[in-house]
């Protein structure tokens, strides 16, 4: 039997959860940095102008958005999906260090008891170590 009640709409301030993610991940062995990409250069902006972007731009209604260097999460329905684009050290596995990436966000969402969706990596550099 269904019910006719409307399930309470989910509230999540996703601001300190990026921030938690993007720490954790900078902290990771083997990641170098988290990439800068067009969206967090823009989310520097005042508030104000970044208010009549999102205006202008989004959609009503559209999921809610927090976006960091190298770090996009988007809630929907509940569901949080990730994009996270990395540089990585040269001397760890691209492939193995994307899937600790992964779980590393993937535990910390879940964390918080919101339900995990997509979580993309996108390895966008490998670095060697700097010369000395």
């Amino acid at each position: 039997m269904t019910s006719e009640q409307p399930r309470p709409a989910l509230v999540v301030d996703l601001d300190p959860l990026a921030d938690v993610i993007s720490a954790a991940l900078v902290d990771h062995p083997g990641v170098v940095r988290l990439e800068p990409t067009l969206r967090s250069v823009i989310d520097r902006w005042t508030p104000a102008a970044l208010d009549q972007l999102h205006r202008t731009l989004r959609p009503a209604g559209s999921p809610p958005v927090v976006a960091r260097d190298g770090l996009l999460l988007t809630l929907s329905d509940g569901v949080l999906d990730l994009k996270i684009d990395v540089a990585t050290d040269i001397n760890r596995s691209a492939l193995d260090l994307a899937r600790e990436v992964q779980d590393v966000a993937a535990r910390l969402v879940d964390a918080e008891g919101i339900a995990v969706g997509r979580v993309d990596v996108t390895i966008l550099a490998i670095e060697g170590a700097p010369a000395t």
